[in-house]
């Protein structure tokens, strides 16, 4: 198989920003897009950020006295990444869709022709899209049509942020380019790291083959970059206690695929002696990484800020869909509402290849969660990057950030030549859900022990501390 020209490395590389740009030729990527059938670079997209989370762990390996080799992934690699949920099987079997029949999870024509995608994947917010749209819970699809042609595009979209629903207004990429949300999304960098001071007590790697081993790192995510940049650093060995409140609404097909090799527990953040222990293992962690809607982890002192007004000095990383500034800063989003926006979705030449579309073309999504995978991934590399040179500090990505980056790489391929991922190489392990069959981490180096040493626990498992 033919491996990526390492000048295409080098510019996607350079594209993101990634540290391993600068040694392009110490990762091998065979193959190439498209292999999912699309015109964006996805597969690619997600094999470089594969390699640079490898990448970041081989250089923490060398410290601990290793001579790891060279970063290898594929193509087919990265596009299977980005659709792990759905490669996985439990007791052989498929987990069924939980959102794919649901009238409040989907694009819907308003009255002046602008779409707007609604996402009531959770009950909560399936119940607000409902009441705000004056139609009952059960609505069937032709019922929460019918109520949203009743509304402009822009008054929807407004109505949605204001009641903290979750939704957005489809937009071209140049109509994104000129919202002031778009503005404020290109001027970062795809992954946003602002420099603390070293931490005092800074992570000092002895395993070769599994870096990250004792490396504490206190998982506070949900759906679906968060849980896969814990589940990436369980993969180089750290161990990752991902803690979520007893009433927060979870995908089960992304429980499983993103708990490989972490513990996992349940705490109520509104008793106060369950929050003080919660806030005692943040200030214990070496990372800690969040992924609610910006703001919400503040409230319970949890935030960068107020962790580190306490005295602590590790690498914290922070995941949101839209971005921590401009106005949709403080929505909460997930992989359809970010493709939505960015232009991704009405872009047309991954869908027919005849060109761009216009506004009012039918919109469809990517064949993949390509921002949300590919994020979690990135944010992963980053947190290794600043381990590796000891270094702490606040990380931010966003779904849109990872957008754009697939924007800037090109929508330049003929959706008709996809390769597909053939029959992937899959591992299996017996765990608290069944037989799970699913992907192994889809980078290798040569020295490295990278994988899970066991399949995804119940989120209500284990104990509210790190180690066994």
């Amino acid at each position: 198989m033919a491996a990526l020209a390492q000048s295409d490395v080098q510019r996607m590389a350079d594209l993101a920003g990634l540290g391993i740009g600068a040694k392009a030729d110490s990762v091998v990527i065979d193959g190439y897009d498209p292999v999912l059938p699309t015109s964006f670079h996805i597969g690619e997209a997600a094999s470089l950020a594969l390699a640079e989370a490898a990448d970041a762990a081989a250089g923490l390996s060398r410290q601990a006295g290793g001579t790891p080799g060279t970063v290898r992934t594929s193509a087919v690699d990265g596009a299977c990444a980005i659709i792990s949920f759905a490669v996985q099987r439990i007791d052989g079997e498929v987990i069924p869709r939980t959102n794919q029949s649901n009238p409040f999870v989907r694009p819907y024509r308003c009255g002046d022709g602008r779409w707007v995608y609604l996402h009531g994947g959770f009950p909560h917010l399936a119940a607000g899209l409902a009441d705000l749209l004056g139609v009952s819970d059960d609505a069937d699809r032709t019922t929460v049509g019918a109520a949203v042609e009743q509304w402009t595009g822009a008054d929807l979209e407004r109505e949605i942020g204001e009641q903290l629903l979750c939704g957005i207004m489809l937009r071209t990429h140049d109509e994104w380019l000129a919202h002031p949300q778009g503005v404020a999304v290109e001027a970062l960098d795809t992954i946003v790291v602002h420099p603390f001071a070293k931490p005092a007590n800074p992570f000092e790697p002895t395993d070769r083959a599994r870096p990250l081993t004792g490396l504490k790192v206190l998982d506070l995510t949900r759906v679906l970059a968060g849980p896969t940049c814990g589940r990436t650093l369980a993969a180089f060995g750290a161990d990752v206690l991902q803690v979520t409140g007893p009433d927060v609404a979870n995908v089960p097909a992304f429980v499983i695929d993103t708990g490989h090799g972490k513990r996992r527990a349940v705490c109520d953040l509104t008793d106060p002696s369950q929050a003080a222990a919660l806030r005692a293992l943040a200030l214990e962690a070496d990372v800690v990484v969040q992924g609610y809607r910006p703001g919400v982890i503040a409230r319970h002192g949890l935030d960068a800020a107020s962790l580190r007004a306490a005295g602590w000095n590790g690498v914290y990383g922070s995941i949101s869909c839209f971005g921590t500034v401009g106005p949709f800063a403080d929505r909460a989003g997930w992989e359809q509402l970010a493709q939505s926006v960015t232009g991704i979705a009405l872009s047309g030449t991954h869908l027919t290849g005849s060109g761009r579309a216009g506004r009012e073309s039918s919109p469809a999504l990517l064949p993949a969660a390509a921002t949300d995978y590919t994020t979690g991934l990135l944010m992963a590399g980053r947190i290794m990057r600043l381990l590796e040179r000891s270094e702490a500090g606040d990380i931010e990505a966003s779904l849109c950030q990872t957008a754009s980056w697939l924007l800037r790489i090109g929508a330049d391929l003929d959706p008709g030549e996809a390769v597909g991922i053939g029959t992937p190489l899959t591992e299996r392990q017996l765990g608290d859900f069944g037989v799970v069959d699913r992907l192994g981490f889809g980078a290798q180096v040569d020295g490295l022990d990278i994988g899970w040493e066991w399949s995804s626990h119940r989120l209500d498992r284990d104990r509210l501390r790190f180690g066994q």
